[in-house]
């Protein structure tokens, strides 16, 4: 009887999600491309062709926003049609308790959850890069990245050496004003000064330069100290490529990778708030579509609050007001007003003292 009861609710559940995510992504895109994207096509004589690649890697990233508000809509329809119904008070008569009856809407709202934190890691970052070299080379038409050059270049590696050079050739793969710094323990231990430095089959060469070697003691002179003209330099593993890519947001990156990035910039000094919160989100902004569900299964509940009027209504204003909190705490971590983890996380926490407060005054 029970696992009929859960199959009953998780239908009426997940086809209003399925429903609403379709629903909220079409209003988004639609909206999207009639403000933005016929514009960019009559401005920059942009093909339907290209226009419609650019919008595919785009559907991901509007796919994932639109899951909380949907999340919490289907919850407060699949919930508040068994309240209207008295189909929730049968169920309660019966000796099921609130949580109970929702118990399969929690479960199925963590897997989700998790499932979304995936399709980030591993879709989202991939369209995220294609969606912004479409912008780039199809639609901006700026010149492929082989015919440029790169400015204030800083390339770390997995070592400790790290290269920083004022421009880097990257069709030539030559740098001028290089600078070589071996870091342990958040001391420079080993640097190089070079008037350029250049790539070929034997990897990296630098060009009329000095080097030193210091020592573990910071107070003492420098151990070693040479003049070059030409050397060879194999202890740096980073490749052209690494040198000529250009740095890329946080959403187009994976979470091992931008914590690696943010491990690196501390290393150089570099502040590194927006790229921790950005870390953060990829755990806390998935987890936001179990939190929804956690206050919609009991606002719900209340017969008096299950119109789909007013459903509805309840949804827009809940998911308006945790993305504002979203975008409050982004800004002030950002800005290193808050801590990276509590801004990141500050949506979450204030609703989920809500939820936790919801379900726990709700009628059992």
């Amino acid at each position: 009887m029970l696992k009929i009861l859960d199959r009953y609710l998780l239908t009426k559940f997940l086809t209003g999600l399925l429903g609403t995510v379709f629903s909220f992504t079409v209003i988004v895109f639609v909206v999207d491309f009639v403000e933005r994207g016929w514009r960019i096509m009559e401005r920059n004589n942009v093909s339907v062709g290209v226009m419609a690649q650019y919008y595919i890697n785009y559907l991901p990233f509007y796919t994932i926003l639109a899951f909380p508000v949907a999340m919490l809509v289907s919850t407060l329809f699949s919930m508040g049609s068994l309240a209207k119904n008295r189909e929730l008070d049968v169920m309660k008569a019966s000796g099921l308790s609130l949580y109970r009856i929702a118990a399969p809407l929690f479960v199925a709202a963590f897997i989700i959850s998790v499932g979304i934190m995936f399709f980030a890691e591993f879709v989202l970052t991939t369209t995220e890069r294609r969606k912004d070299e479409i912008k780039d080379y199809l639609i901006d038409k700026r010149p492929p990245i082989s015919k440029l050059t790169r400015s204030d270049i800083k390339v770390p590696s997995e070592n400790g050496w790290i290269i920083l050079g004022e421009v880097y050739n990257i069709g030539e793969q030559t740098a001028r004003g290089v600078k070589l710094h071996r870091i342990v323990n958040n001391r420079i231990i080993e640097t190089y000064t070079a008037q350029a430095m250049t790539h070929s089959d034997s990897g990296w060469v630098l060009l009329h330069g000095n080097g030193q070697v210091f020592s573990f003691d910071p107070t003492a002179p420098p151990e070693h100290f040479t003049k070059f003209d030409t050397l060879w330099a194999p202890f740096l593993t980073q490749t052209p490529e690494m040198l000529a890519e250009i740095p890329v947001p946080p959403r187009q990156i994976n979470f091992f990778k931008l914590q690696k990035r943010i491990k690196q910039e501390k290393e150089l000094g570099e502040a590194v708030y927006k790229d921790q919160v950005e870390l953060y989100l990829k755990i806390t902004f998935p987890l936001a579509n179990f939190i929804l569900v956690l206050i919609g299964a009991p606002l719900a509940a209340n017969p008096r609050r299950s119109g789909p009027g007013v459903g509805f209504g309840i949804s827009i204003i809940i998911s308006f007001i945790f993305f504002v909190l979203i975008r409050i705490g982004q800004s002030f971590g950002n800005a290193g007003k808050l801590p990276p983890l509590l801004a990141a996380s500050i949506g979450d926490i204030v609703f989920l003292t809500v939820g936790i407060i919801v379900n726990y005054k709700s009628r059992k």
